[in-house]
Formats: structure tokens, C-alpha cells, sequence
């Protein structure tokens, strides 16, 4: 007993008092890194860019150590965790607006829009991070504040400062999309975590997250997609065209991904076998519409392909009311894999015709075999699309026959 106790002795945890010197580390260097945003502003006023970046990548590195070794968050008590991230998120706002201006009084430059929408969304951020950080103290509750969602919500803004600083116009209007979508979910995540019943609390698992991400970036595939305000998607930018590609296999690669990881670790949930089809619903069928307008796809193709995915959910929604539960069948698997290698030959073919036109622009026959390559893709697709849609049909004619 007396062994056991001494064990138990040795793995108590760590008396607050031997992490005092971890918090005052942490906060030395939250402090530096509201010195190099200081510094930010005054080069920015003295018209330094390219010592702003320097200023700015130097907080970024030591954000990212910071954050993911230091740890400084998890150890900190809450009322100087407060000021100093308050502190820390008024700075970068106020180096957002001081950009924002820049651009707005400049007469060369237009309008700036996208800046303009993630200096309000940061703004409303950081006002309801005030709002909520001071009604959790009161409270003395906590929310799930310091997670990887929101620390990668946080590299992705400074990541943006510096790309707006450093007048990188196309990647900087990228990385703000892409921050706007961070802060929108991860806020979202922090609302349900603040209002919801405490007692019937359960997190969400990483494999619906990664479905939930799917759902997020649809919209993301749509805006990169026509970034150039023209439904002729070949005559995008190269840069959007591969990052477009890009979505696209992190689209069929998750597809597969979230499935596996509910299965490792053990987090195979109802919420997740529901929102998995959806998601790849939403994915694709935004896909095709873009594909619709830029002439890869026609509508009689687009049309079949929704008709059968709305009639198959139909399906699933009408055997579910008689408690049957559908499984996905073979050939619904290989409808999904078809529509994703479609997708991706589709778009990586079409960075192959950009590099082609620019370096070979006499290279012959290769025009006219890719003005036949995304229709004739689409058109098998489409079909086999259909034929799975009848084989779910056939294959639970008995849930039917309780309707019918």
C-alpha cells in the first residue's frame, strides 16, 4: 500500500507554482510579438513595406513556436490570458485597417473589397471574443478556446497580413478567403460549445470535422473557380486553375479519409454517416455547375446527375421512415470514384492545356483531342451515374412496394 501510495504521490500534478516560470516565458513572448505589430504599423506609416513583412514574418515564426511548443494558452491564468490576447487581436486589427486605408486612398487602386470584408469579419471577431471572454469570466467556465482549428485560424490571418503587406494581390485575396471561412467555423464551433446543454456535451469527432470541412470549402472550389469574373474557366489564372485542382483531390481524398479515421478511432457516429453523402453531394454538384457554365458539362448532364442524387436521397429518406436503413451499394461507390477521377483529370488537364498554349502554342493535334476530352468524360459519368441510381432502385424494390 505504502508503494502504491507513493506512486500515486509522484503522479499528482504539477503545483502551480513550477509553472510560473512557463507563464512569464509565454508572456514574454506574446509580448515580442505585439512589439513586431507596433513595429508593423510604424513602417507601414513611414511607408516601409518591405520592413514591415520582415517585422511581421518574424511574429508569425514565433506565433507558430509559441503556439504549437510553448503551449503558453493551456498554462495561463485567464484574466492575463485575456488581456494579452486582447491586446494581442486589437493590434492586428488595427494593422488590417491601416491596409485597408492604404488601398482606399490610393486612386490607382480599386476598390478594396475582399480586404474590406475580412477587416469587418475580424472586427466582429475580435468585439464578440470581448463580448464572450468577459461574460466566461464572470462565470469562471471555459471555453475549448485553444484548439487546432483556432490556432490554424490564427496562422492563417497573420499569414494574410504579411501577403497584404507584401502587395502579393492574388495569394493575399486566397488566404482572406480562406481566413473569412476559419473564423466563420471556428466561431461557430465556440457559439455551440457556449450555449449548448453542458450535460449532453460530446465533441466532435476529427472525422466529421473533416467531412464538416468538405461542406466549407464548396463555396471556396466555386469563388476560386470563376476568380476572374468570367465563366470561360480557361481563361482563369493559372494559379487558381492548380489551386482549383488542389480542392478538387482534397474533395475525393477526404471522401475516403473520413471514413477511415471514424473507423480507426473508433468514432463512427449517425451525425457522420449522414453528413458524409451530403457533403459529397454539395462538393460535386458545385463542381458540375461550374463545369456547366464553363462548357465542360451540358445541362442534360448536370440535370441527370441531380435528378438521380435527389431521388436516391428520396429513396434513403422513405426507407428510413420505415426504419430501413440503405447502405451505400457497390455501384454507388464507383458512381463517387468515377465523378472525383473525372473531376480531377478534368481540371489537370485543363493546367496541362494552360502550360501547353503558353509554351507549345503550335503543338499539333492536341486542341482538338481536348475540345473532345471533358464532354466525353462528363458523358460517361453522367450514364453511369444513372445506371446506379436504377440499381438502388431495384435493389430495395421492397421499400417502395410499401408506397406504391
Amino acid at each position: 500500500m505504502d508503494d502504491k501510495s507513493v506512486g500515486t504521490a509522484t503522479a499528482a500534478p504539477t503545483p502551480p507554482e513550477s509553472l510560473e516560470p512557463k507563464r512569464i516565458a509565454g508572456r514574454v513572448w506574446v509580448l515580442i510579438k505585439m512589439g513586431t505589430f507596433a513595429a508593423t504599423l510604424v513602417c507601414l506609416f513611414m511607408e516601409r513595406p518591405l520592413v514591415a513583412t520582415i517585422f511581421l514574418s518574424a511574429s508569425l515564426i514565433m506565433g507558430f513556436w509559441a503556439s504549437f511548443k510553448l503551449e503558453h494558452e493551456d498554462i495561463e491564468r485567464p484574466l492575463a490570458l485575456f488581456w494579452l490576447e486582447l491586446g494581442e487581436k486589437l493590434l492586428g486589427n488595427l494593422i488590417f485597417l491601416v491596409l485597408f486605408l492604404r488601398l482606399l486612398w490610393d486612386p490607382n487602386e480599386p476598390f478594396p473589397t475582399m480586404l474590406c470584408a475580412g477587416l469587418v469579419t475580424i472586427t466582429l471577431r475580435n468585439i464578440f471574443y470581448l463580448i464572450f471572454s468577459i461574460a466566461l469570466l464572470k462565470e469562471h467556465r471555459e471555453l475549448p478556446l485553444k484548439t487546432i482549428w483556432g490556432k490554424l485560424t490564427t496562422l492563417a490571418m497573420n499569414v494574410t497580413m504579411v501577403l497584404y503587406v507584401w502587395n502579393s494581390e492574388h495569394w493575399s485575396g486566397i488566404m482572406m478567403v480562406s481566413t473569412i471561412l476559419m473564423i466563420i467555423a471556428t466561431s461557430i464551433g465556440y457559439l455551440y460549445f457556449y450555449y449548448r446543454d453542458v450535460e449532453s456535451r460530446k465533441p466532435v469527432s476529427l472525422a466529421t470535422q473533416v467531412t464538416f470541412s468538405r461542406i466549407l470549402l464548396a463555396p471556396v472550389f466555386i469563388w476560386v473557380f470563376f476568380y476572374d469574373n468570367n465563366l470561360v474557366y480557361q481563361d482563369n489564372h493559372l494559379t487558381f486553375k492548380i489551386l482549383a485542382a488542389l480542392l478538387a483531390i482534397f474533395f475525393v481524398a477526404s471522401d475516403g479519409l473520413d471514413g477511415y479515421l471514424a473507423r480507426k478511432r473508433g468514432e463512427v457516429s449517425q451525425l457522420g454517416k449522414y453528413l458524409d453523402p451530403y457533403s459529397d453531394k454539395i462538393s460535386n454538384m458545385g463542381i458540375f455547375l461550374c463545369f456547366l457554365a464553363s462548357g465542360y458539362a451540358a445541362v442534360w448532364m448536370v440535370a441527370v446527375i441531380f435528378f438521380r442524387e435527389s431521388t436516391v436521397e428520396t429513396l434513403r429518406t422513405l426507407a428510413a421512415a420505415s426504419g430501413v436503413t440503405i447502405d451505400a451499394r457497390r455501384s454507388g461507390k464507383w458512381k463517387t470514384g468515377l465523378q472525383g477521377t473525372a473531376i480531377i483529370t478534368i481540371l489537370v488537364l485543363e493546367i496541362v492545356d494552360t502550360l501547353l498554349r503558353r509554351f507549345y502554342p503550335h503543338l499539333p493535334y492536341w486542341p482538338d483531342i481536348w475540345a473532345y476530352i471533358p464532354y466525353s468524360l462528363m458523358t460517361f459519368v453522367t450514364l453511369f451515374t444513372l445506371l446506379s441510381g436504377v440499381d438502388y432502385f431495384v435493389a430495395n424494390k421492397k421499400v417502395l412496394k410499401k408506397y406504391f
